[in-house]
């Protein structure tokens, strides 16, 4: 291995990797010790600094990982932003607990991000015992941020590796609280594996960004964002609705207002529909400032708000979901956009509903169509309706786009007969009377049931794709081929679900 020119920064936090008994009884409680003493208790940092490398230490006030937060994030965050461009890359010493919240707060944090940011700690302390994992996590950890003194690639992300793997940080969660392989990430594989080798895995690494772009740090952070478990029989206890009348309760535009609630839900993201007050107490939150967020208590998969009719009144009452999020990524990546001041509500919610670092494998662009509430009625206003071309937003391509929706939301399908309502859907038609299913826009032929006030979605996917690419406009023309039939509405979107390059 060749020397490196500006080698490493350590950041020292504290934690277990730091900790050792606080007298000379082997099983008195542990105290974190300061960094010099841990250095001198790593040998192997030694041989890597004789062998050229240079590692070098800034330290906050070494903690057990339970107290840090905020306040120490953003003391990270600056110490990064003013060492940036001395070193290769950096590596943070940190307990087990709060790593993955540490490491999601830096990955919005930390823009632009060219150089990699290893996070680790142990489970077990050398100075404690022999037998631990301490010394293999620090030595491999200091190797991955020095990639030219390694000969490996650049990884241009905050990660966590722990017991042999690299993780995206804010793709993982704590699985275990003794064991050596105590990380695991549900929905992407590691970065990377580290063995007799070092091997990273290329394909799944976000790219450096280019030249043009500058790294950037943003350490501006609200913490008025709270979680809300769902369970069985929630919607009957008075518990739950002073909680939720607590959230209505505190309005958003005082400074120590709540800014944000996360449901944890079932599943793809359902929680409890015949409770209409608990429904509508969400509503009314957000309808007073707050952005109600939706994450799935399972750990493998994500929310779908909205792909189908039967997920979609969450979707009318105001809920944003964030595909495969963890809790943890999506605690700190709301605390990181209700941060910046710029940002309104609503775009904080479209915000949250696309990837900023990598954290969610699919990202939703909605476009917005400036129509008025309306009727389309097959006996008094004719048989069909333009929805006039808007340009399509998002950073997709179509080789990405896993759904593309036409939703009217607010919708109601009327039809005297209670039958099904037969809908034609176009894209692009100029005149009404090109419509054939020969027509390039043709999207298809819908039946839909009647229902009384929702959202109504036709899948667009394979003519959008077919056809544009963001910033083309697109219109819509929609045919009620049902007799005493009718389709009303509230808002009229596009939605495109699009899977990240790097997930």
């Amino acid at each position: 291995m060749a020397g490196s020119q500006k080698g490493v920064l350590v950041i020292y936090t504290g934690g277990t990797i730091g900790s050792k008994p606080r007298d000379p009884d082997p099983d008195s409680p542990q105290v974190v010790v300061p960094w010099e003493e841990l250095q001198a208790a790593t040998p192997e940092l030694l041989r890597l600094l004789q062998r050229g490398l240079r590692v070098d230490c800034k330290s906050i006030e070494p903690l057990d990982s339970c107290n840090i937060g905020p306040k120490e994030w953003q003391q990270i965050a600056g110490m990064i932003r003013d060492s940036y461009d001395e070193y290769e890359g950096f590596m943070v010493l940190h307990g087990t607990d709060t790593m993955v919240y540490t490491a999601s707060a830096l990955s919005f944090m930390l823009r632009e991000l060219g150089k990699p940011v290893i996070l680790t700690g142990a489970q077990r302390s050398a100075m404690v015992d022999v037998r631990n994992d301490a010394t293999q996590n620090f030595i491999t950890s200091v190797l991955l941020a020095a990639p030219s003194f390694s000969k490996i690639p650049v990884v241009p992300e905050v990660c966590i590796y722990f017991g042999g793997k690299l993780y995206r940080g804010n793709r993982t969660i704590k699985r275990d609280t003794a064991g050596y392989d105590a990380y695991e990430s549900p929905n992407i594989p590691p970065l990377g594996e580290v063995g007799d080798k070092i091997v990273i895995h290329e394909d799944l690494i976000r790219p450096v960004p280019p030249p043009t772009r500058r790294f950037n740090v943003r350490t501006q952070l609200d913490m008025n964002v709270t979680t809300i478990l769902v369970y069985p029989g929630l919607q009957n206890t008075d518990l739950a609705r002073r909680q939720l009348e607590g959230i209505i309760a505190t309005p958003s535009i005082r400074p120590d207002g709540l800014k944000a609630a996360i449901v944890l839900s079932y599943g793809s993201g359902n929680i409890p529909t015949l409770w209409p007050d608990f429904l509508k107490s969400f509503q009314e939150a957000r309808e007073k400032g707050v952005v109600v967020a939706n994450v799935s208590q399972c750990r493998r998969g994500g929310v779908e708000l909205g792909i189908y009719e039967t997920s979609a009144l969450l979707l009318e009452l105001g809920f944003c979901g964030g595909s495969d999020i963890t809790l943890e990524a999506a605690l700190c990546k709301l605390m990181s956009l209700l941060g910046d001041p710029d940002l309104t509500q609503e775009e904080v919610e479209e915000a949250y509903q696309r990837s900023i670092a990598g954290e969610q494998s699919f990202s939703t662009y909605v476009t917005k169509y400036p129509m008025k509430p309306g009727v389309l009625e097959r006996d008094k206003s004719g048989v069909s309706l333009r929805v006039p071309g808007r340009p399509i937003e998002g950073g997709w391509t179509p080789n990405r786009v896993d759904r593309a929706l036409l939703r009217f939301r607010g919708a109601s399908v009327a039809h005297a007969k209670r039958g099904p309502v037969a809908f034609r859907v176009f894209m692009n038609l100029d005149k009404p009377e090109d419509a054939s299913t020969d027509h390039p826009g043709f999207v298809g032929t819908f039946k839909k049931e009647p229902q009384e006030t929702g959202i109504i979605v036709f899948d667009v996917t394979r003519v959008l794709v077919a056809l544009t690419k963001p910033g083309d406009r697109a219109s819509f023309t929609i045919f009620l081929d049902t007799d005493e039939a009718s389709l009303s509405w509230r808002e009229v979107e596009v939605a495109v679900v699009a899977r990240e390059a790097a997930v």
